[in-house]
């Protein structure tokens, strides 16, 4: 058995982060994959996690190997691995199914689980990418085609959109195919958000609180978007007239989420993707809510984590941006650091949008 660097933590130890090594199995089984890690996102579950809020390491285990975001090559494949071989580019699944297979897990749907005892990689019971080399299932990953290179990396944020607006779109079952969509957050959720929305035809407002003349304003008129500033102008007010027909919320910011439910059309949808920690209240009207979610026929609903098949969409549409969004891509990227940098890959900027420590 060899080691690999990694990046740890003590789970519910603030700033206890550091590099440090781990052992590599160096002979796999027959249905497993030998792996090296090419890049890892970075996003503010790792920051929260650094900064003590919650993560849960291994069983047995103080330290946790961090990041669950990530991009690996296949350097060796088991015997049983069908379908794989040295040098291809693959994206480890975050969650894995809880113990008890429960009726959601036991069907692949562990974003559903009934017990709530799944495992995350770099979240939850399970080390995550932040190192070298690692052995997983063959039935543990998806594949990425070569082409996509390190923009393959963003496939776990896209899965978590592809969900989202999946739930949105078994509700708003509407005639007419939606037209509208609104994303509230110019974060990497909020951006993919945007990118799937106009490539499935949407009209698309981006909403954010940089300046008009702001990287992210421009790359989302670049797609064909309106990008709006709400520090500026209400996004109520600048929106189409009718309302938005699906709403997508990245941000997690209560006030935010309710606003973006009152600017819904008839028969709007919005999903939520965005989680934020300790407590806000607010002064609601729940009356006119509740009349006008009604008689509107306007439904919310949350939307957490992403099964397979959201994975094998979510290559598939970042294929696709390549083609319909020609050089968007790679602004979506705006960071890239070592891992002995790591530190500096949870300092971000306003303007960034996804920040990759990057391995192989």
């Amino acid at each position: 058995m060899s080691s690999t660097d990694a990046i740890l933590v003590t789970p519910g130890q603030k700033d206890s982060f550091r590099q440090g090594t781990v052992p590599v199995i160096d002979e796999i089984g027959p249905g497993e994959l030998l792996l090296e890690v090419v890049a890892v996102g970075i996003c503010g579950t790792d920051a929260e996690i650094c900064e003590g809020l919650y993560g849960q390491a291994p069983a047995g285990h103080e330290a946790l190997v961090l990041g669950h975001e990530s991009l690996c090559r296949v350097v060796q494949a088991g015997s049983d691995a069908t379908g794989f071989k040295p040098g291809d580019l693959v994206v480890p699944i975050v969650r894995r199914p809880c113990p008890e297979r429960c009726p959601a897990c036991a069907v692949g749907r562990w974003d559903e689980c009934l017990t709530g005892h799944y495992q995350e990689h770099g979240i939850k019971g399970l080390d995550g990418f932040l190192r070298g080399r690692l052995v997983l299932d063959a039935d543990a990953v998806v594949s990425a085609p070569a082409a996509l290179g390190e923009f393959a990396v963003l496939t776990e944020p896209l899965t978590i959109v592809e969900k989202a607006l999946e739930r949105a779109l078994q509700i708003h079952t509407a005639p007419g195919h939606p037209q509208t969509g609104l994303v509230t957050g110019a974060g990497p959720v909020g951006i993919l958000a945007a990118l799937l929305l106009r490539s499935r035809g949407l009209d698309v407002y981006v909403v954010d609180q940089r300046p008009a003349d702001s990287p992210k304003a421009r790359f989302v008129e670049s797609m064909g978007g309106h990008y709006i500033d709400d520090t500026k102008t209400p996004f109520e007010k600048a929106g189409p007239a009718g309302g938005f027909d699906i709403g997508l919320e990245a941000t997690g910011y209560a006030p935010l989420v309710f606003r973006a439910l009152s600017a819904l059309a008839q028969n709007g949808v919005l999903a939520l993707t965005g989680v934020t920690g300790g407590h806000h209240s607010l002064d609601i009207d729940v009356n006119l809510m509740n009349s006008t979610m009604v008689l509107e026929n306007q439904a919310m609903v949350g939307s957490v984590n992403a099964a397979r098949a959201h994975y094998e969409r979510a290559v598939q549409d970042l294929a696709g941006f390549g083609v319909q969004f020609p050089g968007l891509l790679e602004q979506v990227i705006t960071a890239r650091h070592p891992l002995a940098d790591f530190a500096k890959a949870l300092q971000k900027g306003p303007d960034d949008i996804k920040t990759i420590v990057t391995l192989g």
